[in-house]
Parts: structure tokens; C-alpha cells; sequence
């Protein structure tokens, strides 16, 4: 592979490889991340862009304390090719905390989507440019279930990218906000409560891989969660312990979801769907261009999956979302979680399929896929809890 590292012209924050220079984003790139993010919507049924309006680093803190942006630019145009972002954050692996990478916001513009060095040439830049040694050798990432170009792709192990090897599925389900009696046994917490959250969220998450390690600081620090505060959980108390929380965390300042279109016949259908939807209790389908007025349903901890504790914090959540103003609710589960089932049987959500992915590295350029892959320790089969308020 043809590649230039640290000579006339390039420092050690950038490669060049063939006519692409890939570099770590800085703010001179912040106004080009926002158009790639906004103008390359995800494939499938609904064409959706995740955009991070009005500065593409406000959100980083929240991806945690390790993160960056590879923008990659034609040498010749100076355009912006294409973009990826690595982060690393604390997280339960196998029970215990460790540095976990995560691999996203992968966006390649139109004109040179089907040219596969571009993706190798990122693929290398994230893994010179940004890995961090404290973590993980391996990276997390999803891929949506019907971006069957992807996921052929980078299945394929193809020589010169990472082996991408599936894990689980993992659904996010568009919950609809709906008015609600209260429930009593769901309180509002205090400020003082946020350690307790954090020990119900540690008991929790141990039993999951991948979910975050959540410290009563942490979730004091509007740096690391920005939008966040004590009021904006709900918990149940058990004594003096709290048993089950949820948290609604607004993230629209930063972070937007906008609708891009509709496949096929949907765009034409989706006016009499969203006439049914309020008879179902099924979210509507925004029109084209609309940003989705969403709230995170977040740092959901219910003990032993306990079904009736779940239905009735998430009706409280529910109920809230809609006094605040929300039209859409998003939770995270693995889409064979057992309360996913509590979710479809109550609430008809809509729900969105993602196949999480362990991306490592080949060695040297990636250079034999087929070759014996380093020996990584990997994570055993237990399921995810990625928090996709944090992707």
C-alpha cells in the first residue's frame, strides 16, 4: 500500500495514502464533519442522518475521556472525502471494567463510496492515528440490519480491512410518549441520590458485556453528561437503596436525528399509517427533513429483568417525555433481551435492528485476512448493553 508517514507536508496526526490525505479532525474541520454527518443518511426503510448540529465535538465528552475524528480529504480537490470517529470509554467486559473502543460515524461521500482504498486508507489512519494502547485490542461497532451493502462488505474480510466478526443483535425501540396516571411508586430523583443510582446501575450492568461504568461523579459532571441532570431520573426505591432507574436525557442541543426520506411505497403510504398510530400507540412517521423530537430513555437498570418493575418505570418515563414535549422515546436492549418482549407485547414500538460487531485488526495493513488473527482474549456470549445514548 502506498503510504507516506511523517515527510514534507505530513505530521504525525495524518497518513497519506494513494491521492487521500487522512488526518485527526480539529476544529478547522468541525463545518465539513456536520455536512458529511448530515448529508450521508443510513440505508433501509426509513433513511435516517444523525447529525450533530451546531459542533460536531459538543458531543464527544458523552463517547467518554478518549475520542476523535479521522477526516479524510482528496489531495488533489481538497474536498472531504469521507470521515470515522474512535472513542474509548470505560465499560463491563466479562464483569469487569475495562477500556472498550467503539468504531462509528463511518461516512464516505457519494462520489467515492465504491472505492474500497479509501475505507482501507481510514481503517489504517483510525488504527495509527487514534488507538489508545490502555484499550481494548479490538473495537465495537453496529451495523443496521438492512444495510446488507455493509454487512456483505465488511464481512468479507477482504485483504487490507479489519475482520469484522458479528456478536449479537441489538434493537433501539421508538417508544411513543403518552399521558399517564402517576405511578407511586416511581419518584423523581434528588441530587443527593446520584450514588445510589450509580450502585443500581453497577449491579446491573456487570451482567451485561459492554455496558458503561457509570460513577456517581460521572453522572454529576455535565461535561461528561451534558443535558443530564439529578431530576431528569426516575427510580424506585427498595429501603434505602434504589432498585430500578431510568433516566430521560434530551440530547438535541448537540445531537439530531433527521428523517431523510422513506423506500418504496412508505413515503406515499406513511399519511394513513400516521392516522392509524394514535388508535395503535405506534410513533408517527416524521415527514422528510424533520429533525425527530426524541429523548433518551437511558441508564435503565431493573432488577433480575423483573417484567412489572420495568413496565411500570417505563410507562413513568413515558409519561414524562410527553409533559416535556417529546414525540419519540428511544431504549436500548439486546433484541433477545427478555424485557425487548415486555417492550413489543406493551407498548408497539417501532424497532430498529443492528448487528453489533468486534472490528480487529489484522496486523500490519491489515495485509492477511486469512492469516491467524493475534490471540485476543475475547468476550464470552453473555448479552450486550451497549447505551446507544452514548454512541
Amino acid at each position: 500500500m502506498e503510504r507516506t508517514i511523517a515527510e514534507s507536508g505530513v505530521s504525525d496526526r495524518e497518513i497519506v495514502v494513494g491521492p487521500i490525505r487522512y488526518a485527526v479532525a480539529g476544529r478547522a474541520d468541525d463545518a465539513e464533519l456536520r455536512h458529511l454527518l448530515r448529508n450521508n443518511a443510513t440505508d433501509g426503510w426509513i433513511r435516517l442522518a444523525f447529525a450533530r448540529e451546531p459542533d460536531a465535538f459538543a458531543a464527544a465528552a458523552i463517547m467518554g475521556p478518549h475520542h476523535g475524528y479521522i477526516i479524510a480529504r482528496d489531495l488533489r480537490t481538497h474536498e472531504p472525502v469521507g470521515m470515522c470517529e474512535w472513542s474509548a470509554r470505560e465499560c463491563f467486559i466479562d464483569g469487569e471494567p475495562r477500556l472498550l473502543a467503539y468504531l462509528g460515524a463511518l461516512r464516505v461521500a457519494p462520489r467515492y463510496r465504491h472505492r474500497l482504498s479509501v475505507l482501507k486508507g481510514g481503517f489504517t489512519a483510525v488504527q495509527q492515528l487514534l488507538h489508545n494502547e490502555r484499550a481494548t485490542p479490538y473495537a465495537l461497532t453496529a451495523i443496521a440490519a438492512d444495510n446488507h451493502a455493509a454487512l456483505r462488505l465488511l464481512g468479507a474480510n477482504l485483504a487490507g480491512l479489519p475482520s469484522y466478526r458479528p456478536i449479537k443483535s441489538f434493537s433501539t425501540f421508538a417508544l411513543r410518549p403518552r399521558n399517564a396516571s402517576a405511578r407511586p411508586a416511581v419518584e423523581r430523583a434528588r441530587p443527593d441520590d446520584l450514588p445510589a443510582i450509580a450502585a443500581c446501575l453497577d449491579r446491573s450492568y456487570r451482567e451485561y458485556q459492554f455496558a458503561p461504568v457509570w460513577r456517581a461523579r460521572d453522572l454529576a459532571d455535565p461535561a461528561l453528561c451534558p443535558g443530564l441532570k439529578a431530576d431528569d431520573f426516575l427510580v424506585v426505591r427498595r429501603g434505602p437503596d434504589i432498585a430500578a432507574c431510568v433516566a430521560l436525557w434530551d440530547q438535541n442541543a448537540f445531537k439530531q436525528t433527521i428523517v431523510d426520506g422513506y423506500a418504496g411505497r412508505l413515503s406515499r403510504l406513511r399519511p394513513a399509517i400516521n392516522l392509524a398510530a394514535p388508535l395503535l400507540r405506534a410513533p408517527r412517521l416524521p415527514p422528510a427533513g424533520e429533525a425527530l423530537q426524541q429523548v433518551y430513555l437511558s441508564h435503565v437498570a431493573v432488577p433480575d429483568d423483573d417484567g412489572n418493575t420495568f413496565h411500570t418505570i417505563v410507562d413513568a418515563a413515558l409519561a414524562e417525555a410527553h409533559q416535556r414535549g417529546h414525540t419519540l422515546a428511544l431504549l436500548g436492549l439486546a433484541t433477545r433481551h427478555p424485557l425487548a418482549d415486555w417492550l413489543r407485547r406493551h407498548y408497539r414500538p417501532r424497532e430498529y435492528r443492528a448487528w453489533l460487531h468486534l472490528v480487529q485488526w489484522n496486523g500490519p495493513d491489515n495485509a492477511q485476512p486469512d492469516a491467524r488473527l493475534p490471540d485476543v482474549r475475547l468476550p464470552d456470549a453473555r448479552l450486550p448493553h451497549v447505551e446507544i445514548a452514548v454512541l
